[in-house]
């Protein structure tokens, strides 16, 4: 049986424009030899890019692009069939480079809209989700629609900001400040920002079998270490002062802060008397707080078990993204099981088309 050849297709929109380049489609079966490689990067956290490099001995492509704006929005299709279905990444020309006698096209994703101006402004009366929203869906794509929005699912029950300045920051450097404060990761696919929490295991979109998969390629591995910086309480701590009448004064771990305040409050010890307690400060409910603190520390948590594997796509091909769930086999006890995906990276050249996905998995995974 003769494998059908991979597939790429670029398609290239300039709004606004009317000559013949307002719209081009380049692809690696109309036109061999022209596509020299495409990368495509899907991650979570930063952003998404895809870069790109063409033969062109002549400058005919991109003397195309000589009047390049901020408005060019590139779509990457992989395949090996006449259909290939949606995108794999769509994003905004950010850079266009030139080596001999290649160029080369890098696109980020549509949100480096929110990147091109430092605004200032405020905030009263809302939540992170809330404020990010807001900040998102004032943005125009190229083509003229908003951005769109997705918060988690089930979003934790955050306390509202009696005022929240966007001090001449842009406005993805403002939402990103706020997500990672919610203890959210978040990522950008098509039109819309993604805001998850760190997720749990769900059901398995691929397995990998390293022993009985003829596609997977050479440099696969998983990795355990142990953490370091895990959080700990010592049971006694001792604090020394110089007490009354030069005697020392020592106590067990919040021992002293508790009768330093009752002592201070009710005026009877001489010992506490250079404390004063300050009443009248708001406090967040403990509850917000509680959910913001281990929102935070999820997002925050150091991963135990880490790896990445590459493999060959063949007809068919399952598509994956961040935050879904691996599960691996046949890698010995300690490390089989189910893993998180933090990335997926593509890689097309003429003949052949690769994925690459980067895991992680903590101690109490599956």
């Amino acid at each position: 049986m003769i494998p059908i050849a991979a597939r790429a297709t670029i398609l290239i929109e300039r709004p606004g424009f009317t000559d013949v380049q307002g719209s081009v489609r380049y692809d690696s079966w109309e036109t061999p030899g022209l596509i020299k490689s495409v990368d495509v990067e899907l991650v979570m956290d930063e952003t998404s890019r895809a870069r790109m490099k063409f033969f062109d001995p002549d400058f005919t492509l991109i003397d195309a692009f000589s009047g390049y704006t901020d408005k060019v929005t590139v779509s990457i299709y992989f395949g090996h069939d006449e259909d290939l279905g949606l995108p794999i990444f769509e994003g905004i020309l950010t850079e266009i480079g030139r080596d001999r006698g290649l160029t080369s096209f890098t696109v980020s994703d549509l949100a480096f809209v929110m990147k091109l101006w430092k605004r200032t402004g405020y905030k009263n009366k809302k939540d992170d989700l809330a404020i990010v929203r807001d900040l998102v869906t004032r943005n125009l794509t190229p083509e003229g629609g908003k951005l769109q929005f997705s918060p988690p699912p089930s979003p934790k029950n955050l306390e509202l900001h009696d005022a929240m300045t966007q001090d001449a920051q842009t406005d993805w450097e403002h939402i990103t400040e706020r997500l990672r404060e919610a203890g959210l990761h978040y990522y950008v696919r098509f039109d819309t920002v993604y805001a998850r929490y760190p997720a749990g295991y769900g059901a398995p979109v691929l397995t990998l079998r390293p022993e009985k998969q003829e596609d997977l390629l050479d440099g696969w591995g998983f990795t355990f270490h142990t953490l370091a910086g895990r959080d700990g309480r010592p049971t006694v701590v001792a604090h020394r002062r110089r007490g009354v009448a030069g005697k020392r004064a020592e106590g067990k771990a919040g021992q002293a802060s508790t009768t330093a305040i009752a002592a201070t409050e009710s005026g009877t010890d001489p010992l506490y008397s250079h404390l004063t307690v300050k009443k009248d400060m708001p406090r967040p409910s403990k509850s917000k707080l509680t959910a913001r603190a281990i929102a935070q520390r999820e997002l925050e948590r150091e991963h135990a078990f880490d790896g990445s594997y590459e493999t060959v796509l063949t007809p068919g091909f399952v598509r994956a993204d961040v935050l879904e769930t691996v599960r691996v086999e046949g890698v010995g006890r300690l490390q089989s099981g189910d893993y998180i995906i933090e990335a997926v990276k593509y890689h097309f050249a003429p003949g052949e088309l690769s994925r690459r996905i980067e895991l992680y998995r903590d101690v109490q995974g599956n």
